[in-house]
């Protein structure tokens, strides 16, 4: 079949595909020529569905990343465009029998399509563990060779097979960007519902993917008369350095000496460089500091005091607009963006921390740059970075490497600590994605790399060197870190015990995904607290305390310890600070645990109870802002706060607001001043206070970014805390 002829199968597109779950199927009856899949082999393969609208195939190729076909993610004649899917959409990986509950199920959070080919890249909602991704081949198809076609699609005489099929097909003419084949053996055929299927070369034993199922006459399929043979692939064999590229994880922007935007790509696990480039064209103004905001949105200053927001329009080449967004930077020197809302300078005369708030992801005035605050003096970092939500990273003079707990201005507006007091001196850039990933630059030009595993316990103790990305080639005078954008993250409990979790952005309150559990507690929930990304504390109205693991939150899963961590739980509200203090309200009387372990096992893993509060504390909501800050409600209508000192002891109570918080069920607040309340409608709205300890409510307004402030969440509800960890939700 020659590639001309293929291009004209427009009646036989994959792309067009049956409706998930309008027909239901029995045990497959694949096509002739094309055999079931045993269980276990071609795990990587991948189960698709974009909305009610249609399902597809794909491959594992990343623990991150799905690749399908562009055609499977259309909505209507929109073209498919890099972002969120357009519907909800879901992926299945490592399940050959869909009757079972093997593999994984996620969400696809972010499409990256290929420019020219029907393919594109699906960023999942978590890694995928466990399975290994397909290895990628790195030659192409040949005329004669025998490929394996694996897909979920139609047979014979099936509408939607419960199994994984594939067959042997022979490659007959190979194009550029695609390759002609039909079935080696009578009757094999590519369906409907195989688009984005891996076509697989075998060596010595190794499945390597070679291609993509593409478009197909469908001869042979269920439903279909047409007598005409073949399929088209779409190649990925030459595609490796692209998929590489858009799989890594740490992206870097800066500004070269003679002003033009220059774009990096780092794989943070193992420091490779995998793109490096420069823009034709600069700037036009001579930059001072620069902040990355996302993917493709930069802030950088000029020496005159001008901000302006750089727009990538293209990273192959390298592509950029410039639009001004205000006036007033010139004092500022060292910028730097933490991914949650959170925008930092220090002005160069006095080493003064200010900080902005971002309501959007692309500000265009002043006025989407809010909420001035004055946190401190004596900010001497040479360079500047954030490390995670309200934290932030430099080196000093004199060596030392510093990290800094954000809260504001006032008393407790920061908390510093030294993760290195010698040995950064002679570094001119720091860079944090997050994560507990640092690069830093050399004054030779090199790009050093560091990792330290738990960056929110201010201790250097674990912090490591790794191999270095690169020993020269960094020449830039700026250089940014895209911040790997986190979640709130959102627990809630129903009375007949199914759990829900809601994940949505801080800074623009878009929900990325929300679900319920099928299976339930076993028990009916009192009180909810939330330890880290996949721990739960959850209370039962006998008093029992029980942990519940998180196994998955698309769809979400989990697992309750069968014996519960004691019982004497009578409290009716639990938090945990992120900080080991666990604080339970039982009446009008507050109490506090230590938590010693990520995952407490038994009753003695929660200790050191003490009663700060032994009366008077009949709040009405109860959520922690802070290590040892709690914020209530009261049934006068105040938004009251309450600081337990490390010894246990109650260190005086706050309102930053006197009235108009009566009715509010549930309250919770994952840190850094952002507080979310819920009313007896179930409706979420969201406030922020910008310096959370500063003892003045004059400083907390309303903040309802679209998504939060919609109904239906439950009577129930906990919080992940931005500082506890580890933290599974950050996202690229």
């Amino acid at each position: 079949m020659s590639a001309h002829r293929a291009r004209r199968w427009g009646a036989g597109l994959l792309g067009v595909i049956l409706a998930s779950g309008l027909l239901g199927g029995g045990t497959a009856s694949a096509v002739t020529g094309a055999t079931p899949v045993p269980d276990g082999t071609y795990t990587f393969t991948a189960k698709v569905t974009f909305g009610d609208t249609r399902a597809c195939t794909g491959a594992l190729v990343d623990q991150n990343f799905v690749v399908t076909a562009k055609t499977c993610l259309t909505d209507g004649t929109t073209p498919v465009a890099a972002g969120a899917p357009t519907r909800p959409t879901s992926v299945v990986v490592g399940r050959t029998d869909l009757t079972t509950t093997a593999g994984r199920e996620l969400a696809a959070v972010a499409v990256v399509p290929h420019p020219d080919r029907n393919l594109a890249l699906l960023r999942l909602s978590a890694p995928v563990t466990g399975i290994a991704p397909v290895a990628l081949a790195a030659t192409a198809p040949a005329a004669a060779e025998t490929l394996k076609v694996a897909g979920y699609g139609r047979t014979a005489t099936e509408w939607v097979p419960d199994r994984l099929h594939a067959a042997d097909f022979t490659v007959q003419t190979v194009a550029t960007a695609t390759a002609d084949i039909t079935g080696a053996s009578a009757g094999a055929t590519i369906c409907k519902g195989d688009a984005g299927g891996p076509a697989l070369r075998d060596v010595a034993g190794t499945p390597q993917l070679v291609a993509i199922s593409n478009t197909s006459w469908q001869k042979g399929c269920l439903a279909e008369t047409e007598t005409r043979d073949g399929a088209t692939v779409t190649r990925v064999d030459d595609l490796g350095a692209w998929i590489r590229e858009q799989t890594a994880d740490v992206q870097v922007f800066g500004v070269s000496t003679g002003g033009q935007l220059t774009y990096s790509v780092i794989d943070s696990a193992t420091g490779q460089l995998r793109a490096n480039r420069q823009s034709t064209t600069t700037l036009g103004f001579t930059a001072k500091a620069m902040a990355t905001l996302n993917e493709n949105t930069i802030l950088v200053t000029e020496t005159g005091g001008k901000m302006y927001r750089v727009d990538v329009t293209g990273l192959d080449p390298l592509t950029f607009t410039t639009t001004w967004v205000m006036d007033g930077w010139s004092a500022y020197d060292r910028l730097t963006y933490d991914g949650y809302g959170s925008l930092y300078g220090i002005i160069a005369s006095t080493n003064e921390l200010r900080r902005r708030t971002l309501t959007t992801e692309k500000p265009a005035s002043a006025t989407d740059l809010t909420r001035p605050t004055v946190v401190a003096t004596g900010f001497a970092q040479k360079t500047l970075t954030a490390s995670g939500p309200g934290r932030i990273l430099g080196n000093i003079a004199d060596g030392r490497l510093l990290s800094y707990k954000i809260n504001g201005g006032g008393p407790e507006g920061f908390v510093s600590s030294a993760l290195a007091t010698t040995g950064w001196a002679g570094y001119t850039h720091i860079l944090s994605p997050g994560g507990g990933w640092y690069f830093a630059r050399t004054s030779g030009g090199g790009l050093d790399r560091y990792r330290d595993a738990n960056p929110y316990d201010g201790s250097g103790a674990d912090l490591t060197k790794s191999t270095a990305v690169s020993t020269s080639g960094w020449s830039q005078t700026l250089l940014s870190a895209r911040p790997w954008h986190g979640l709130v993250s959102v627990y809630g409990a129903k009375p007949d015990g199914r759990l829900s979790y809601t994940a949505f952005d801080p800074v623009t309150g878009a929900k990325v995904f929300s679900t319920v559990s099928t299976q339930t507690l076993g028990l009916t929930p009192k009180a909810l607290a939330t330890l880290n990304s996949d721990t739960l504390l959850v209370t039962d109205t006998g008093g029992n305390l029980h942990r519940v693991d998180i196994t998955g939150t698309q769809p979400l899963t989990f697992t309750r310890t069968t014996d519960r961590l004691g019982g004497g739980w009578t409290h009716d509200r639990l938090v945990y600070d992120g900080y080991g203090s666990l604080f339970g309200q039982a009446g009008s009387v507050l109490h506090r645990y230590t938590v010693t372990k990520a995952k407490p096992a038994v009753a003695t893993d929660i200790t050191n109870h003490v009663v700060p509060i032994a009366s008077g504390f009949g709040v009405l909501s109860l959520g922690a802002n802070g290590k040892g800050h709690l914020i209530t409600t009261t049934s006068t209508g105040a938004l009251a706060t309450y600081y337990i000192t490390p010894a246990g002891a109650w260190d005086g109570r706050f309102d930053p607001a006197t009235t108009g918080w009566s009715g509010v069920t549930s309250l919770f607040s994952p840190g850094s001043g952002h507080y979310y309340r819920r009313d007896a409608n179930g409706v979420l709205t969201g406030y922020v206070e910008t310096s959370p300890f500063d003892s003045t409510g004059a400083d907390l307004t309303a903040y309802v970014p679209t998504g939060t402030a919609s109904g239906g969440w439950d009577a129930i509800l906990s919080v992940q805390s931005y500082d506890s960890w580890p933290d599974s939700t950050r996202r690229w």
